[in-house]
């Protein structure tokens, strides 16, 4: 993602698998300049439909319009899509890949429904099914054929109003993630939002804090993940992260995501003084692609900064997946909600240093 230079601003829950190496269609046609503004594809799920009628219209007609607007205008795409048509789940994750052929083929049946999180994907933004049933050559494609998909997109957001378990939590207003990657940036193309819909509130007076929530949950899905520091690429498309034959990266099953190198996240001891001029040590970890580490510098005024530090606490969710609070404090894309919150130089630097 890279930026547009008028939008710069002043300084997880069990999900279905996310779905790497989707191989987008062609659109046939010539490709668009480099510099054109991303392209979001709301879709919404029944749910939004079903909620009472001023929730309903706060969420399709005010709410999610002008948060993708923002990120619209803020955000351009390097290589864009072409016909987006995502990939079906499998009942299993395995899978195998025929040489010179970009499609994934299930070595079992079908999930009877594909999701993106907690949001079911209609049947005509998928990929028709591809199966192997044993032996070399008996890998076919079968059902019916690949439907239209999603055209004039980079990115489908999903929006769901369900009442999850992870909306039990307390003050969950709402939260998102990605689902699919396509094969060859690795950029996210699918996601979902989903809204609690008992946080959601018709007062004027929450609408601006409900509107920046909204905005950092898009990010995330967009591209501030721990889930994809792993498949961030550098300024010349190459990634950041080393591959295996198979165009993943190492997979940390401590953490349950792709490791990343130490291009991307590194760590570093701290030397604190606390109390009484006791020396303690403290482990945090960097982000330290350049953009954000020239950023960073910038706004701490500090030329020998190595990058910018994360959330080590909050748990899974938090930890990793936001800049750190007592540093960034009022910047959006912290762990707490905090008054006044802003989107800075050094999230869009972030942004842009995906790839």
């Amino acid at each position: 993602i890279s930026l547009s230079p008028s939008s710069i601003l002043p300084s997880p829950s069990p999900s279905p698998p996310v779905i790497n190496k989707v191989h987008l269609k062609s659109n046939h046609v010539v490709k668009r300049d480099v510099d054109e503004h991303l392209r979001i594809k709301t879709v919404y799920d029944k749910s939004i439909d079903e909620l009472l009628p001023e929730k309903r219209y706060l969420v399709k007609n005010k709410l999610f319009p002008q948060a993708i607007s923002y990120l619209e205008k803020t955000f351009q795409v390097r290589r864009p899509a072409g016909t987006i048509l995502l990939s079906r789940q499998r009942a299993t994750n395995r899978y195998l890949q025929k040489e010179n052929d970009p499609h994934r083929y299930c070595t079992g049946e079908f999930a009877e429904h594909t999701k993106c999180g907690p949001v079911i994907v209609p049947e005509e933004h998928l990929q028709r099914c591809r199966v192997c049933r044993g032996g070399k050559w008996s890998c076919v494609a079968v059902g019916v054929q690949d439907q239209e998909g999603v055209r004039d997109a980079d990115f489908v957001l999903y929006v769901g109003a369900l009442a999850t378990e992870r909306c039990s939590h307390e003050n969950i207003i709402s939260y998102a993630a990605y689902c699919q990657q396509e094969a060859k940036m690795d950029r996210p193309i699918a996601g979902y939002a989903n809204l609690c819909p008992n946080m959601i509130s018709t007062q004027p007076q929450e609408f601006i804090g409900m509107l920046s929530t909204v905005k950092h949950e898009i990010i995330h899905a967009l591209g501030f993940s721990a889930g994809l520091f792993a498949f961030y690429h550098d300024k010349d498309g190459n990634p950041l992260t080393s591959r295996f034959a198979d165009g993943l990266p190492p997979f940390n099953y401590s953490l349950g995501l792709y490791q990343w190198s130490d291009k991307v996240v590194r760590k570093v001891e701290r030397l604190w003084n606390v109390r009484d001029n006791k020396i303690v040590s403290h482990t945090v970890y960097l982000l330290v692609t350049p953009r954000v580490v020239d950023e960073a510098r910038k706004h701490f005024n500090c030329p020998i900064l190595e990058g910018m530090e994360l959330e080590n606490q909050g748990g899974m969710g938090t930890e990793l997946n936001h800049w750190e609070k007592r540093l960034l404090e009022n910047e959006a894309m912290t762990g707490s909600h905090t008054q006044n919150r802003v989107f800075s130089r050094i999230t869009l630097a972030l942004m842009e240093d995906t790839g």
